[in-house]
């Protein structure tokens, strides 16, 4: 086991102190980040039925956090028909986190999409109907943040857009 392991555990409101300073950076996305575990997001993602864990050190110390559930959404996008989706809702790396540790075989934000998607994997086996894909949205912008989706094998969808210009990544997971 190597010092830079993290460990999931499933949010609650209990787990609010733990984030006092938590603070994803001052980037666009990086306070929406912030402001989605911080304030009323989390929960209302948990109310409509997605799974959010808190990524711990050895110490306690949070160093990020994760969510996978599920959304009705038009399949395939932009125009079929509205379909029970996979989808990760949102992420966060605290920023004295981001890009670490230097072992890129540990580095955290590896380890919090390599649980996401191995859960989104678990729950698409207890569905009647599994979903062909596991989606995502992303800050076009944001480059470092498409880049480690597509280490996990996600592909943004082509001229598709949701919401304030966010683009839409997919991975699969069924054939």
């Amino acid at each position: 086991m190597s010092e830079f392991q993290l460990y999931a555990d499933a949010f609650t409101e209990a787990d609010r102190g733990d984030l006092v300073g938590f603070s994803c950076g001052e980037s666009k996305s990086g306070k929406f980040c912030t402001e989605w575990i911080m304030g009323s997001g989390a929960f209302d993602s948990m109310n409509r039925g997605s799974s959010v864990w808190l990524y711990r050190i050895e110490t306690g110390q949070v160093v990020g956090y994760g969510s996978v559930g599920l959304v009705n959404w038009r399949w395939p996008m932009p125009d079929g028909k509205y379909t029970r989706l996979l989808y990760i809702p949102m992420l966060g790396i605290d920023q004295k986190f981001q890009g670490q540790p230097p072992d890129p075989d540990w580095r955290y934000s590896r380890q919090i999409m390599q649980h996401l998607v191995t859960n989104a994997i678990r729950m698409n086996g207890e569905r009647k109907k599994p979903a062909e894909y596991l989606l995502l949205l992303v800050d076009p912008t944001n480059e470092a943040a498409i880049r480690l989706y597509q280490r996990f094998e996600f592909q943004l969808i082509p001229d598709v857009t949701y919401g304030a210009g966010l683009s839409v990544m997919k991975h699969r997971l069924a054939k």
